[in-house]
């Protein structure tokens, strides 16, 4: 061939691929951004972000994950939803810091077209899409009846609890005391109406990431249907003798454990219902050598957790599924973004880990998702 000749279908091919380049930028969908926002900078809080971050590099969405220092900073909570809305954020996935404080804020996130989405926890803003979080009453009533067992259903009990004002608090404590107690008790119920359709066709069966089968582990299908009214028959030998409300701070809730130990002499349990309340409350038992005569039970898995389970300090823990509550988050709010429906609640489970199950594998995939615990 030609010299000219090949340059010049050198230069008609060059001239193709760009004419083809300039068609793709132009009818390129531009990525949704969706913003996570979290309670606090917790190391608890670092699953729920790397789910969040996987459902968006799946999908090529724009994930922007921030949460205040603490869960005392509402009004830094409060704001950071403004500066997602002023960023221009089409949707919203938040933990919320308190059920009530965030509803003016939510409703002008909604009003100007952008869903609210709650994980953890939820708010009693109506105009929420979806709650996708623990069934925290039926959580609590686990606990309660795990520490029975382990005391034969006698003694006083002492409670650490977050906060006094945050649906967790109230769900977790409450299931627990009805538990106990024998009162009449339903499971978490969603607040908004039922959906039209079930949970979206495109999230997928399983949640991305390795388990030691090599399969990967289940997520929820469709939110969980609330369940009948029931009557427990409660725990007679066993009395609710005081709780302590330690703000989800370590330091408090150290201290707040030290002085139901002081307190009450008599007592038998204690029952943490955070991840803060169950470190400071392991710290305080390990300390004072207490681990022998106090029963603990504590909600949320942590680093360290497994040296005070097989220690005898802790005696069973409430596991969460922060990853998927990230994951399932980020999903629904692209579902919503896009005009759809999704489940008006989504459970995303509690499960019991004692010294007796604390190796099994699905167990250590639960409280390893990422697999960083093995690096």
């Amino acid at each position: 061939m030609r010299p000219h000749r090949r340059a010049l279908l050198a230069g008609a091919m060059a001239l193709t691929m760009l004419a083809a380049a300039g068609c793709a930028a132009q009818t390129q969908t531009p990525q949704s951004k969706i913003y996570v926002i979290c309670k606090s900078m917790d190391p608890y809080w670092d699953t729920t972000k790397a789910g969040a971050n996987e459902a968006g590099e799946e999908m090529a969405l724009d994930v922007t994950y921030i949460a205040p220092q603490s869960e005392d900073e509402l009004d830094r909570q409060i704001q950071m939803i403004d500066e997602a809305l002023a960023d221009g954020a089409q949707a919203l996935v938040i933990a919320p810091l308190d059920t009530d404080a965030l509803n003016d804020t939510l409703a002008r996130a909604v009003d100007a077209g952008v869903p609210v989405l709650t994980i953890d926890s939820d708010v009693s803003f109506e105009g929420r899409s979806t709650c996708i979080s623990t069934q925290n009453l039926s959580a609590g009533a686990i606990a309660a009846r795990a520490a029975a067992n382990f005391v034969d259903g006698s003694g006083e009990v002492g409670i650490i609890c977050h906060k006094a004002n945050a649906q967790t608090a109230i769900e977790r404590k409450g299931g627990f005391v009805d538990e106990i107690e024998g009162s009449s008790q339903k499971a978490d119920t969603p607040k908004n109406d039922p959906p039209k359709n079930d949970v979206p066709d495109d999230v997928p069966s399983d949640v991305p990431g390795d388990t030691p089968d090599g399969e990967a582990p289940a997520v929820p299908e469709a939110p969980a249907a609330p369940a009948e009214e029931t009557q427990s028959s409660g725990y007679p030998g066993m009395k609710i003798v005081e709780t302590k409300y330690c703000e989800g701070n370590i330091e408090l809730s150290k201290a707040g454990t030290i002085q139901l130990l002081s307190e009450h002499p008599d007592l038998k349990v204690i029952y943490a219902t955070n991840q803060p309340g169950t470190v400071g409350a392991c710290q305080a038992i390990d300390e004072l050598g207490r681990a022998d005569d106090i029963t603990l039970v504590g909600f949320d898995y942590f680093d360290g957790a497994d040296a005070y389970i097989q220690s005898g300090v802790l005696d069973a823990v409430i596991a969460q599924n922060p990853y998927n509550m990230g994951y399932l988050g980020v999903r629904y709010a692209k579902r919503l973004i896009d005009g759809e429906t999704v489940a008006a609640s989504v459970d995303t489970g509690a499960t019991l880990i004692t010294a007796d199950n604390l190796q099994d594998a699905d167990i250590r995939w639960l409280v390893d998702p990422t697999g960083k615990a093995g690096k």
